[in-house]
């Protein structure tokens, strides 16, 4: 089953290990990131990032679409899906054939060409294009740091610039 599906560029941190991981009661993580799949140093911190007793795949974005599908009629897998930005969230939205109906966006940082939606969330005018398409296909969108953080939506955050 799949218990959240977050976009946090720092991927798999201590905010997610024990906040996010704990509060879903995920006992499985896979991160759909390509570098990380290719990069045995990352795939190394991130493993050594995990909590104790829980399961960690990395895939690559492509493939990590049919591997959500299968995760979402598992009975004993409690997955939580890390991707690193909105547009590697766009990808596997789509890829996965509809079974992602949340998304948690929570750590996207600020650099040239972007704008700060809220203290932990900037973007670029591609990003606010595709969280919009996320939104069409059906996804809510969840704008929280923490669990413990009051939801806010895109709408909230967008204001009148909807």
């Amino acid at each position: 089953m799949i218990k959240l599906v977050r976009v946090d560029e720092r991927l798999l941190h201590g905010q997610v290990a024990i906040g996010w991981t704990s509060n879903s009661g995920a006992n499985t993580i896979l991160v759909a990131n390509d570098e990380a799949q290719q990069d045995k140093v990352k795939a190394m911190a991130l493993d050594l990032a995990k909590p104790a007793g829980v399961k960690l795949y990395i895939r690559n974005v492509a493939e990590s679409g049919e591997i959500v599908n299968k995760f979402a009629s598992a009975k004993k897998a409690q997955v939580l899906v890390l991707v690193r930005n909105i547009q590697d969230a766009l990808k596997l939205i789509k890829g996965s054939n509809g079974t992602i109906t949340n998304l948690n966006v929570g750590g996207v940082k600020f650099e040239d060409g972007k704008k700060k939606l809220n203290d932990f969330v900037a973007v670029s005018d591609q990003d606010i294009v595709d969280l919009k398409e996320i939104q069409k296909m059906g996804v809510e969108l969840d704008f929280r740091m923490l669990p413990r953080d009051k939801k806010l939506s895109l709408s909230d955050l967008l204001g009148s610039d909807k």
